[in-house]
């Protein structure tokens, strides 16, 4: 602002720049066809002005926003509040503002989505939600373009990004093996999705290929008590080594085994590699989604929507990690 108080005017940023006002708008917009060398000049020029953009007037103007919507299931999970804050972070970095509604079910999900198309958003991004063809819809008939931030396996002209489950299970297989386990057993999600079963047919998968078979295969949801109680079955089974669909589940199973005096316990391996995998009582070895990668190419694929309407669908499968830690560590009898 002005010493008169009068406010930064983009055309002072395009002068200051040296470079024309429409291209300032695009860099301010987050156009991704801009090149870095002129985002900077522009972000420096506008930043030592200290210019703040109108957004609602921009809106008003040309139909842009530089508003996100980003819908979210289930923010008890850890995993989902970490890629919320990324994708956040993410869209900062693109000077864009996300306007976030959380939904703990699908039809949770639907009425975030609903209440969203009364919003002039850019576009809408969709966080490991359980994705039902309304949601769909629901982006499609208000023209919004849609990415959705998990595997989907449904139409195919939806952008989607994503884990591979399958390339993960094949991965905890060979670790497991290679740690000496000799007897498997799965604890995945009961849900709704092929989320845990893609994991699970990874793991077995590759055990098969390894010339074992995957013996013990339980289910709970992802919540800690429900899990902490199934876990008990697993645990009957006495296998070497257990792949489990989320950090909740290894945890519970984690703390189960603790609690009984039947030995040592198994190898565990979780997934997601969430904050708490790393604290001391559980050392868990996990499984990394690459969430960083992630959330990047998902900000990327729904900013292209929005500056190229007739741009390609996306399919976007990004290659997770092992984080090895204590608990795949060789038992002793």
């Amino acid at each position: 602002m002005h010493s008169d108080g009068r406010k930064i005017r983009s055309l002072e940023v395009a002068e200051r720049a040296q470079i024309s006002r429409s291209t300032v708008s695009r860099v301010l917009s987050g156009d991704p066809r801009i090149s870095e060398a002129t985002r900077a000049r522009v972000l420096a020029a506008a930043d030592e002005l200290g210019y703040q953009p109108n957004l609602i007037a921009r809106g008003l103007k040309n139909q842009s926003t530089g508003i996100v919507g980003v819908v979210v299931t289930d923010l008890d999970n850890s995993y989902h509040a970490h890629a919320l804050q990324l994708l956040i972070e993410k869209m900062g970095e693109k000077r864009l503002a996300p306007l976030v509604f959380a939904g703990n079910s699908v039809e949770g999900a639907e009425s975030a989505i609903a209440r969203l198309m009364s919003y002039q958003v850019d576009a809408v991004i969709a966080l490991a939600a359980p994705f039902s063809q309304s949601i769909i819809a629901a982006c499609r008939t208000g023209s919004k373009p849609l990415v959705l931030m998990n595997r989907h396996e449904g139409e195919e002209s939806v952008s989607a990004v994503g884990g591979d489950g399958a390339a993960a299970g094949a991965m905890v297989a060979d670790h497991l093996v290679a740690r000496g386990a000799r007897s498997f057993a799965f604890f995945g999600g009961d849900d709704s999705t092929k989320i845990s079963m893609e994991r699970q047919t990874g793991f077995a998968d590759r055990l098969a290929a390894h010339s074992f078979s995957l013996g013990t295969v339980c289910t709970s949801r992802y919540s800690y008590d429900p899990a902490r109680r199934a876990a008990v079955s697993v645990l009957s089974a006495a296998p070497d080594a257990v792949f489990c669909a989320n950090d909740t589940l290894a945890m519970a199973l984690a703390d189960a085994a603790r609690e009984r005096d039947a030995g040592p316990p198994p190898m565990i391996v979780g997934y997601d590699n969430s904050a708490l995998a790393a604290r001391p009582l559980y050392d868990l070895t996990s499984v990394d989604q690459n969430l960083e990668e992630m959330t990047s190419r998902t900000v990327e694929t729904a900013l292209a929507m929005v500056f190229d309407s007739q741009a390609p669908t996306v399919r976007l499968t990004i290659s997770p990690f092992l984080v090895e830690r204590g608990s795949t560590r060789p038992r002793t009898s």
